[in-house]
């Protein structure tokens, strides 16, 4: 469940998801052993897990979340996300009007 906003500088509590922005991402996720004595073909199914993210009103303003597959989760300020590249999977994006 999530409680607080994403933002670790803010922290402004959820009471409501009308104010801020939602963001789901789908994690792929495959373990790899660090030596594969039988050389096999991926013989495990990737895990899927779907996360949820929420910065307030007043963070969703100014920065969004990205996720990146060697970073991970990065809080970005909307100024410096790279135009060319889209937003990545958001699930809800709610209005902004109302600030925290």
């Amino acid at each position: 469940m999530l409680a607080r906003c994403t933002n670790e500088n803010c922290k402004r509590p959820l009471h409501s998801f009308a104010v801020g922005r939602l963001f789901q991402f789908e994690v792929i996720s495959i373990s790899l052993a660090a030596s594969d004595e039988k050389s096999a073909p991926f013989d495990e199914k990737p895990q899927r897990e779907t996360l949820h993210f929420w910065l307030c009103g007043r963070c969703a303003s100014k920065m969004t979340l990205v996720l990146e597959p060697a970073r991970g989760l990065m809080l970005m300020s909307l100024d410096e996300r790279n135009p060319n590249t889209p937003e990545l999977p958001i699930a809800v994006d709610t209005p902004r009007a109302e600030e925290c």
